[in-house]
């Protein structure tokens, strides 16, 4: 009897205590989990460390390094290095060569600090990629994202600029802009102020940090409406400087073809249509392989979830990166006399008059000669000096 008593004692003690901890539940979570933030809604996550965000996103994140991404890092150093190098001769020759101080060589010189800045973030970004991104905090990462974002922002400015000047000129059959130095140096300003303004702008709060839902494969940290921006905002710069180009394609080609009928030197006219064709051809055409792919696989990530935009990320990305490489090239190298400045720079070689006679060169340059074609050949005794870039 005792005993029988006993247990029933034991139960009931046991069904009160479950009674008491289930009602006790209950009101925990009625008082606290209700009121307290689901993790993709409101809550921020900046004190989180990068795998959290890249687990969430499922990128993944090294934490040794193969073949491959010593290879992607061997050569993107080797870029880095070279974009700097050929950046800054372009920018030293642009100022020790009096011949260029134009407003278009000045936009030019622009241009390859931009090209030198994306350089330097490149070289940064480099050194902390691959299982080097572990260690980084959320606001070092976008930092190391921002930089990358304000070159390549600058880099496309410098580009749109350079090609509404050229519009410009070309159809008031002029060598040089009229643009006062002021003007240009506006320009210039206006261009690294939308540039830092743009890759600024995920570290001030267009981000996924506070959203976890909205956050970009590629970017684990950026928000997917931010890149779409940002893809659509430099498609748009492109589309610009295809229709610039190539109103100055056709402009150039129906000029030449009538100065042909009236004139005596078509072989030259021909030339110098051609090397225009060829400079225009290879803008675009590097712009377009350079860009693109970029572009496309950032709206990929966005819209399409099947594609596995993540396999060939690194490769467009520096192919993004060869394009500030191919910018000196492009734009400085075709002129036969910035050439020469390379070559007097590079050998140590003492700066020639300016009313010296130059050398003649390639078919590589129209600068020497696009005076014939955009101006009817008046004033011949004044284009010897002059340089032009299309």
């Amino acid at each position: 009897m005792q005993s029988l008593l006993e247990k029933r004692k034991a139960s009931l003690l046991s069904n009160l205590s479950r009674t008491f901890r289930d009602q006790y539940k209950r009101d925990w979570e009625t008082r606290f989990v209700s009121t307290t933030p689901t993790m993709d809604e409101d809550q921020c996550y900046y004190n989180e460390t990068i795998a959290f965000f890249y687990n969430r996103s499922g990128k993944h994140l090294a934490t040794g390094w193969n073949t491959v991404s010593r290879l992607v890092m061997g050569l993107g150093i080797t870029v880095c290095i070279f974009i700097m190098l050929a950046n800054l001769l372009v920018m030293v020759a642009i100022y020790v060569n009096r011949r260029f101080h134009f407003p278009i060589y000045y936009l030019m010189a622009n241009l390859a600090a931009a090209d030198f800045f994306a350089g330097l973030a490149y070289f940064y970004l480099m050194f902390n990629t691959g299982p080097n991104t572990r260690r980084l905090t959320v606001s070092t990462w976008l930092l190391r994202q921002g930089l990358i974002d304000t070159s390549l922002t600058a880099s496309v400015a410098n580009l749109l600029a350079i090609a509404i000047e050229r519009h410009i000129t070309v159809f008031r059959m002029q060598l040089h802009t009229r643009m006062s130095n002021r003007r240009v140096v506006v320009v210039i300003v206006i261009i690294w102020t939308m540039s830092i303004v743009m890759g600024a702008i995920p570290s001030v709060g267009w981000n996924c940090i506070c959203s976890l839902k909205s956050c970009s494969n590629m970017a684990p940290l950026y928000s997917n409406s931010y890149l779409v921006f940002w893809a659509v905002f430099n498609l748009v710069t492109f589309v610009v400087m295809v229709t610039l180009y190539a109103h100055i394609f056709v402009y150039v080609r129906q000029r030449t073809m009538r100065m042909s009928r009236h004139s005596s030197g078509q072989r030259r006219n021909r030339d110098t249509m051609m090397s225009l064709l060829k400079t225009v051809a290879i803008v675009l055409g590097a712009f377009i392989i350079c860009w693109t792919p970029g572009l496309v696989i950032l709206l990929l990530d966005v819209f399409c979830s099947s594609c596995n935009v993540l396999t060939y990320e690194k490769f467009f990305l520096l192919l993004a990166e060869f394009n500030s490489a191919m910018n000196p090239i492009i734009y400085s190298y075709r002129d036969k006399e910035m050439s020469a400045t390379f070559r007097q720079i590079l050998c140590c070689q003492r700066q020639e008059n300016v009313n010296g006679t130059v050398a003649e060169g390639s078919d590589r340059s129209a600068s020497s000669i696009n005076h014939t074609v955009l101006g009817g050949g008046v004033n011949h005794h004044h284009h010897q000096h002059d340089h032009s870039v299309v």
